[in-house]
């Protein structure tokens, strides 16, 4: 009995060291399980994401294919070329907008539109077109996407949510001339499109759920609600990274509560992950490793003490025995079916590499053609973007052309024609297939029968250029064109272009140069200079009108044959200058004489400036005959001395009249006194003779008495030497006067001489007095080291007083009855110049005639009262013969003050010698 005891426990012992490994290779063969079915769940997470990134690059090129469309092209190169809105712009964005609108109901997956909207926004991020039309103020994008519009110059997928719902879009800049100028918004319809997505994975899968998540958080689910715990992990930031596998203890889909395992997956090229959520026994199973090992583990203890028990109840048992070796049967059938699953185990895991790898290869393969297709897109849509450029700005040349182009074909038929000609004939292009340059654009007058030959001859291949008659079609206008006709080849067809530019207005100019030419020329020939033409590279005339023949007494041919020998003499013994001039003295004027051949000295002036004569300089000399202006000249001198005489005259007159009364007046009564003394004289004379008749002496002391007290003895005593001395001081005054007008008029005076400044005021002013003593004080502070000035004398004198004069006038319109104003004349020195300073407080001048002053013949005064000589001559005087200058400070209404520089040495020897 114990032998079968021990038989059974042996027995016993082999079949739970048989059991043993057999549950723990089970065991862990299913924690590999797990482990694979766990890397299968991430890889497919992975791939439905890569799906959904495809997806998403796929819709990426559907936008960058809207870039290359010529719409948006040519809206662009409108508003480049400065089109507005209202003219031109607003068909193009019609055009865009239909675009767009073709685009989206291309775009489809799953029979559902993939886009709900796309729209076209300026790069300001206002829209400017959609699929729906021309933008309006209730399409406008939000602040959030025109932020975006504006700052992003790529590609991106967008999340757009509002208080109902979350919507994705894409954005697409749109680049011109190397600048982004606007961008393609594109929504998506979201609940179809990822509805479609997710039932497709589903099936090719057969798993729960997945949502979409974007960085920010955002669930987009468009069908299972979001389980709530996956939303407080979500709101807490607690999901681990992208690829790592979580649970959800418990998850709510279809009121049934079961964990769930969950992986995020990242998207690629969006700012969202894939959430895939799977129940966790369809990947881990029903039971854990661990749980099957303990239920292995009891049920071969089970197993081992039943045996073990039966054993020892009836070892002998037949029965028993036929169990144990079924026992054996099963325990070797166990043995193969491990070994089956650990080959069957095996052979999944090579299968899923070759799989994985096979995976790997076929997402590289399609990279790398997709990366080519896009570059061979991407080179095909420059090509293409290019070409259209080419020919967007050929056309827009075509149509800016400043000719009008009319295309033929061979026969003579109008093909196409430029905005030009349509403006420059006034037809619709609807009409231009019908006409024709013969019959339609032609004057009935042209020669028509040499049309043909010319068209010929532009077949042949020669540019044919003539003069045509066109005419509008509308009202019959005629205008002169110049018609170019060229042959060229296009598309393999004959074609002749032909160019017409409208001369009418060049004609019409070159009429007007005629004309212009024509006065010109009569104006060259008319006025009463000689004009003479030179040319300074050769050194000869090459021009001159008929005065200068007449001037040099030689005829035209001898003129322009000269080589300018004839001379310029300035003085006796001052320069000369050939009648060819130096280049050095443009823009010079100058008088001289010039000396003829036969001897005659001829005063003239000459002015010198250079032009270009077919791009070649020229020099031009216009000379004046000068010899009447020098008489007149010399006239108006001695006119202007004779008004100066003439305005002293009554002034001098009366001056000199007021001493010579009070002489007059004295004499008179020194001839009184001595008729009167004579008489008293004569009687004592009587009184003395008979003075030895003693008794008589007291009747002549009487008589001698009356005739004293008649004449008044002691009066004329006392008087008659004063009224000597008021006659010798009338005479001296007189005399003061007299020297004083010599030393002013100064007569034929005309060499220059070194002039006392001072005395030459001091007279001025003692000749003028009758002038401004009635309205003015004047006032003198010359300076007494005022040196000499080199110059005439007399026509110092003549400006000092003109402008003590004007300024006696001047005072005289300024002052009330009765008051009196005030004259200042002041001398000093300032190297190299002596400075006179003569001002007045009269009426002043006003700033419009402040630049006429000067002017011959302009003067303020009251006809008869003035000549307009004075200044003009004062200038000329001090400016031009003396190298001073005049200067003039006025305020209308307080006074002028003239100021007078004159230099102490004069001109230099030459420029005297010219005034001489």
């Amino acid at each position: 009995m114990f032998s079968k005891n021990k038989m059974a426990m042996g027995v016993v012992i082999l079949l739970a060291a048989f059991l043993l490994p057999m549950v723990w290779v089970n065991y862990v063969s299913q924690v590999e399980l797990r482990k694979v079915s766990l890397d299968q769940f991430k890889e497919s997470a992975a791939r439905e994401a890569d799906a959904f990134s495809h997806f998403f690059s796929e819709r990426k090129n559907d936008l960058y294919d809207l870039t290359a469309s010529k719409e948006l092209l040519d809206y662009f190169q409108d508003k480049w070329l400065g089109m507005s809105k209202e003219h031109g712009l607003w068909s193009s964005l019609v055009g865009i907008s239909e675009l767009l609108d073709r685009f989206t109901s291309k775009k489809e997956l799953a029979g559902n539109s993939i886009y709900t909207r796309v729209a076209f926004a300026d790069a300001e991020g206002n829209v400017l077109v959609d699929n729906f039309g021309v933008a309006d103020d209730d399409r406008q994008l939000s602040g959030t996407l025109a932020a975006v519009a504006v700052n992003s110059d790529m590609a991106k997928v967008l999340i757009e949510e509002d208080d109902r719902k979350v919507s994705l879009l894409l954005m697409q800049p749109y680049i011109f001339k190397g600048e982004r100028v606007g961008t393609i918004f594109a929504w998506f319809n979201t609940e179809k499109v990822l509805l479609s997505l997710i039932e497709h994975s589903r099936r090719s899968v057969k798993r729960g759920v997945e949502f979409l998540i974007s960085r920010k958080g955002k669930v987009i689910s468009p069908q299972w609600p979001v389980p709530p715990l996956f939303s407080l992990r979500l709101k807490k930031g607690t999901l681990p990274p992208d690829g790592e596998v979580f649970e959800l203890p418990a998850a709510f889909y279809g009121d049934v509560q079961k964990p769930y395992l969950v992986v995020c997956a990242p998207v690629l090229g969006t700012p969202f992950c894939l959430a895939d959520f799977i129940p966790k026994r369809d990947v881990f199973g029903v039971m854990a490793p661990w749980q099957l090992l303990l239920f292995s583990i009891g049920l071969a203890v089970l197993l081992l003490g039943g045996l073990g028990r039966m054993l020892v109840v009836s070892a002998r048992n037949l029965v028993l025995e036929v169990q144990a070796v079924e026992s054996a049967k099963q325990a070797e059938s166990i043995a193969r079916k491990k070994k089956q699953l650990e080959e069957e185990i095996r052979a999944r895991k090579q299968t899923e590499a070759s799989l994985l790898k096979a995976n790997d290869d076929l997402e590289l393969q399609v990279e790398k053609r997709t990366k080519a297709l896009r570059e061979r897109t991407n080179a095909l849509s420059q090509e293409v973007s290019e070409r259209r450029e080419a020919e967007a700005i050929m056309r827009i040349v075509f149509n800016k052309a400043y000719n009008a182009i009319i295309i033929h074909d061979a026969k003579g038929q109008i093909l196409d024609v430029n905005e030009r000609m349509l403006e420059l004939y006034q037809v619709d292009r609807s009409e231009v297939s019908s006409l024709s340059m013969v019959g339609d654009l032609s004057d009935p007058e042209n020669p028509l029968e040499n049309f043909a030959a010319l068209w010929e001859q532009a077949l042949v291949g020669d540019e044919v250029v003539f003069n045509w008659m066109s005419k509008r079609p509308a009202d019959g206008f005629v205008f002169d064109a110049e018609v170019a006709l060229n042959r060229i080849e296009l598309g393999g067809k004959t074609l002749v272009l032909a160019t017409i530019h409208d001369v009418s207005q060049q004609k019409k100019t070159q009429m007007q140069q005629e004309e212009h030419q024509e006065f010109l020329n009569t104006i060259f020939e008319g006025i009463g200079a000689a004009i003479f033409v030179f040319d300074p590279a050769d050194g000869v005339m090459v021009e001159c009108n008929s005065v200068g023949e007449q001037l040099l007494s030689l005829t035209r041919e001898e003129v322009l044959n000269a080589s300018c020998q004839l001379e310029y003499v300035f003085n006796s013994g001052g320069k000369k200058d050939l009648l060819c001039p130096d280049v050095h003295e443009l823009g010079s004027y100058e008088e001289g004489v010039l000396s003829m051949p036969n001897g005659t000295a001829l005063p003239i002036s000459r002015h010198l400036f250079e032009v270009f004569i077919g791009g070649k300089s020229h020099l031009v000399e216009v000379v004046f005959n000068i010899a009447e202006r020098k008489n007149l000249e010399r006239k108006l001198n001695i006119a202007q001395k004779l008004e100066s005489i003439g305005q002293l005259a009554s002034g001098i007159a009366h001056e000199i009249n007021t001493p010579i009364q009070y002489i007059g007046d004295s004499i008179r009564f020194v001839k009184e006194a001595y008729e009167d003394t004579c008489s008293l004289l004569e009687l004592s004379s009587k009184a003395l003779e008979e003075s030895g008749e003693w008794p008589g002496k007291a009747v002549w002391d009487e008589k001698i008495k009356d005739l004293e007290d008649e004449v008044d003895l002691e009066f004329i005593l006392d008087e008659a030497p004063k009224a000597c001395d008021r006659a010798m001081e009338g005479v001296e005054r007189v005399a003061t006067i007299v020297l004083a007008m010599k030393n002013f008029s100064h007569h034929g005076e005309e060499k220059v001489k070194a002039v006392d400044i001072n005395s030459a005021l001091s007279n001025t002013v003692a000749v003028s007095r009758n002038e401004w003593k009635y309205v003015a004080d004047l006032e003198t502070e010359f300076d007494p080291e005022l040196p000499l000035v080199h110059g005439y004398v007399g026509g110092i004198n003549q400006v000092f007083l003109n402008i003590i004069v004007n300024a006696a006038h001047a005072i005289m319109d300024n002052v009330e009855e009765g008051e009196r104003g005030t004259i200042k004349i002041t001398t000093s020195y300032d190297h190299p110049f002596v400075e006179i300073r003569i001002k007045d407080s009269g009426c002043g001048i006003s700033k419009e005639n402040m630049t006429k002053i000067y002017d011959p013949f302009f003067t303020t005064k009251e006809v008869g009262k003035g000549t307009g000589q004075g200044l003009a001559i004062a200038h000329d005087i001090i400016v031009e013969k003396h190298g001073g200058t005049i200067d003039i400070e006025s305020e209308v209404g307080k006074g002028t003050t003239f100021i007078i520089r004159l230099p102490i040495g004069g001109l230099d020897s030459q420029d005297l010698a010219k005034l001489e």
